[in-house]
């Protein structure tokens, strides 16, 4: 068979179960059987020991009487010697009787040259250094047991036993036992594969038909069920996957229908859509799109390459954020899309793709400028007669008409301030009134921030100096362009440095300042050092009408409408207006105002 395929049977999970099991059952019996040769090597030399050392006890006790001081040397040796003949000892054994000064004196047969010979083995015994001597020599290629023990006499060592037994019978007789335990080893281990194979095909055939049911159910075919064959764990498991494919059939036809209505919908939406993935790519879109942008959009897509933007968009989005293209056609025409960029999030707050929605307000654009030509045809019509009014009362007053002329002249004069309020007053009211039409749309373009705070710079330093008052102009150096209307962006500021010129007293300071900040927005900042607002009336500040003092602000010429025009213009750009302020040390404005081609960063 092919190695590759070799490979592939031992790789599936039944042949792993049984390799692993095999190998477990292995080294389990490995160790087992290590620990008992061990401990059967231990036993037999323990036993192979305690024999000789019976022995010798049992030889010394017969010797001992004849190897006493006073007995004559070779009778002595004689009748050891018949003890030694007439002694059980084992043919293999090897036994001599040593006497005090380690002469042999007698041995067995197999060692008669022996006699005569120091042995030195048995000093220490003689000595009285130990009490016996064991030790395990290599002789010949086998191993011998060599035992000595002392031979004393009332008490006195006056010899030694000395034996020499071979242990090749004891090492054969456990090499037969290991041979024994080998061959259980090998049936046991032959007999628990088999019944680990059996076990292991029980567990992984419905396995693999599970298997080969998802690989079906991947290429979209839900009808076919698992075989449920029993209740246990694997049977569970079968009827889940049977019960995953009904509600994944389920769940895709739903899935179908929905698509369809939704591909229904973005058919005929009236403003384009294009959706992205995390990376940018574009994933789906409608045909209101490509007309608006007028070119044609390609599946994956990079949205960057789509958009006519001078600066890409910087992903991934985690806020939604609004933008301003402005489109040239033939014959002077212009097409202008707002752009609304919405991250798609997860639970955890994980942006996984993005959601542009394009609509064009170029028709809301041309309905606002037709309103501003309404709103200043009303206004030039209500100012006629003012201006009328205002001319007579002049007139009559430099004329000398009146027979009490310095009270007629100061009347005509508070007359003249009034009609000059009103004039400001419905000036202002109109400037609401557009504000309030939410659903027209300013004159907005494409505009360089630090040129129009730089105008404003220009005409506020010059009312600055004539009251002795400091202007301070800070702008930051590559500012975003915005797009805004310039007349109200103009109105905006020249609300806001008034109020601040005119409430600061003399000595005093006023700054205007600008900085872009990190989520693409312009934000300009109105301070001054003059005397400031009071916390409780913070909140309501930017209300019509509403004044700190009215008696000041009627006397410095305010109608109350300032700050609110301003606010309205801040919101109706799509920005924000908050003030900061401390009693008798100043106040400080700032409203914020949406790039045209705003940087998005991320928080």
């Amino acid at each position: 068979m092919n190695p590759v395929k070799w490979f592939k049977v031992f790789n599936s999970v039944q042949w792993k179960m049984v390799i692993i099991y095999v190998l477990l059952l292995l080294i389990a019996m490995q160790l087992i059987g290590v620990y008992f040769f061990q401990k059967l090597e231990d036993t037999f030399y323990a036993s192979f020991e305690n024999d000789l050392k019976k022995q010798a006890k049992t030889l010394q006790e017969v010797v001992k009487y004849n190897m006493a001081p006073g007995t004559e040397s070779d009778k002595q040796k004689r009748e050891i010697d018949e003890i030694l003949e007439k002694f059980p000892l084992d043919k293999s054994n090897t036994v001599q009787i040593i006497d005090h000064e380690s002469i042999v004196i007698a041995t067995t047969n197999s060692e008669n040259s022996r006699k005569g010979q120091k042995n030195i083995r048995v000093n220490n015994v003689l000595q009285g250094n130990k009490e016996s001597i064991t030790e395990v020599i290599q002789k010949a290629g086998n191993r011998y047991m060599l035992y000595t023990y002392p031979i004393k006499h009332d008490g006195e060592i006056i010899g030694a036993i000395h034996m020499e037994a071979p242990m090749q019978e004891m090492y054969r007789t456990i090499r037969d036992i290991n041979k024994i335990l080998i061959k259980v080893t090998v049936a046991s281990m032959v007999g628990a594969s088999f019944l680990m194979i059996i076990l292991a095909r029980t567990i992984t055939n419905p396995i693999k038909e599970i298997t080969e049911q998802a690989t079906i159910m991947a290429e979209g075919n839900f009808d076919r069920k698992v075989t449920v064959k029993s209740d246990d764990e694997i049977g569970k498991l079968a009827s889940s996957f049977n019960h995953l494919a009904q509600h994944l059939r389920n769940a895709l036809s739903q899935n179908e229908a929905e698509k369809g209505r939704l591909q229904s919908v973005l058919t005929n939406m009236s403003d384009g859509v294009i959706a992205t993935d995390r990376k940018g790519r574009v994933i789906v879109f409608n045909r209101r799109a490509e007309e608006m942008l007028n070119k044609t959009i390609h599946h994956k897509e990079d949205i960057n390459d789509i958009l006519p933007r001078s600066h890409p968009i910087i992903l991934p989005l985690t806020e939604e954020r609004e933008t301003f293209v402005e489109l040239d056609l033939e014959d002077d025409a212009f097409t202008i899309i707002k752009i609304t960029f919405t991250p798609v999030l997860r639970a955890s707050r994980e942006t996984i793709g993005l959601i542009l929605v394009l609509q064009d307000v170029t028709e809301e654009e041309k309905l606002d400028r037709q309103r501003k030509e309404f709103v200043a045809n009303v206004s030039h019509e209500l100012r006629t007669p003012l201006t009328t009014i205002k001319s007579y009362l002049e007139a009559l007053d430099e004329g000398g008409a009146m027979e009490e002329p310095e009270l007629a002249s100061r009347f005509l004069q508070v007359t003249r301030q009034e009609a000059e309020r009103m004039t400001r007053l419905i000036h202002d009211l109109l400037q609401l009134s557009r504000l309030d039409a939410k659903n027209v749309q300013f004159h907005k373009q494409a505009l360089q921030p630090k040129e129009i705070l730089q105008n404003a710079g220009d005409r506020f330093a010059f009312q600055c100096r004539q009251k002795g008052i400091r202007f301070q102009l800070s702008i930051e150096d590559n500012l975003s362009r915005i797009y805004a209307d310039r007349d109200q962006i103009h109105q905006l500021l020249d609300n806001l440095l008034s109020n601040a010129v005119k409430y600061t007293p003399e000595g005093g300071c006023v700054t205007l300042s600008a900085q872009q900040k990190r989520d693409g927005f312009v934000e300009v900042a109105v301070s001054d050092t003059g005397i400031g607002i009071p916390k409780k009336d913070l909140e309501r500040i930017f209300e019509r009408f509403y004044r700190v003092d009215k008696a000041r602000s009627r006397l410095m010429g305010g109608t109350g409408l300032g700050l609110s025009i301003a606010k309205e213009i801040a919101e109706a750009h799509g920005g924000s207006i908050h003030m900061e302020s401390e009693l008798e040390k100043g106040t400080t404005v700032r409203f914020t105002l949406p790039s045209c081609e705003p940087e998005v960063n991320q928080p």
